[in-house]
C-alpha cells in the first residue's frame, strides 16, 4: 500500500450537520461520487433532547463524508433516504426498532423486534432490567473478606433504583434518568 492510499485510509471523516427538514436534499447532493455505507443513530440525552441519525457516503478513493442531523425524541420523524439508496432501507429499519425514528416515505415495518415489544432498547432511558439483576462483577459483595476499605461500584447504564425501580405514581421522565445513569463509584454514606 502507497503512502498516498495509507493516509487516505486514516483521514477522519468530514462531518456535516445538516437541518432535519433538509436532510435528503443535502445527503442527496452529498452523495455525488459517493455510495451509501451505513446509517445510525444516536440518543443525545442528557445533552440534548433529541436523536441524532448519522449516515457515511464514501467515495471509491477512500474519502468519506458524514451528515448528521438532530431530530426530537418526542417525535422522531426524518425523510428516508431508501430511494436514493436502496441499502438504506435495512439500517433505517433497524433504526426504527431500537430507538423509535420513523423514516417518512420509507419501509417503517419491524425488522428485528416485534411490534408489541414496548420500548426502544438503544435509548439510554430504557433500563435493561439485566443490568440492574445480575450482580455487577465490578464490585464485591458487603461482608466479603476482600471488599474491607473498597466501595461498590454501580454498572454504568443502570439508573438509580428511586428513579425507576419500585415508584409511586408517574414513571421518571428521560432527564430523570440521564441524571442518574453515570456509572462508577457510589460515595460511602458517613
Amino acid at each position: 500500500m502507497s503512502a498516498d492510499a495509507r493516509g487516505a485510509a486514516r483521514r477522519p471523516d468530514a462531518v456535516r450537520r445538516v437541518d432535519a427538514a433538509s436532510w435528503r436534499a443535502e445527503v442527496a447532493a452529498a452523495s455525488q461520487g459517493r455510495h451509501f455505507d451505513w446509517l445510525g443513530a444516536v440518543d443525545e440525552i442528557g445533552r440534548t433532547d433529541a436523536l441524532r441519525v448519522v449516515v457515511r457516503l464514501r467515495a471509491p478513493g477512500g474519502d468519506a463524508v458524514r451528515l448528521e442531523t438532530l431530530i426530537p425524541r418526542d417525535d422522531p420523524h426524518v425523510d428516508s433516504l431508501a430511494g436514493l439508496f436502496p441499502g438504506a432501507a435495512w439500517h433505517e429499519r433497524e433504526a426504527r426498532d431500537f430507538f423509535g425514528i420513523e423514516f417518512d416515505g420509507g419501509d417503517n415495518r419491524p425488522l428485528l423486534l416485534r411490534d408489541d415489544f414496548g420500548g426502544r432498547p438503544l435509548r439510554k432511558d430504557f433500563v435493561l432490567g439485566a443490568r440492574a439483576v445480575k450482580p455487577w462483577p465490578g464490585g464485591k459483595e458487603p461482608g466479603d473478606a476482600r471488599a474491607a476499605g473498597r466501595r461498590r461500584l454501580v454498572p454504568p447504564g443502570v439508573p438509580d433504583a428511586d428513579v425507576w425501580g419500585d415508584r409511586d405514581g408517574e414513571p421518571a421522565t428521560p432527564g430523570e434518568v440521564a441524571a442518574s445513569v453515570v456509572g462508577g463509584r457510589v460515595r460511602r454514606r458517613r
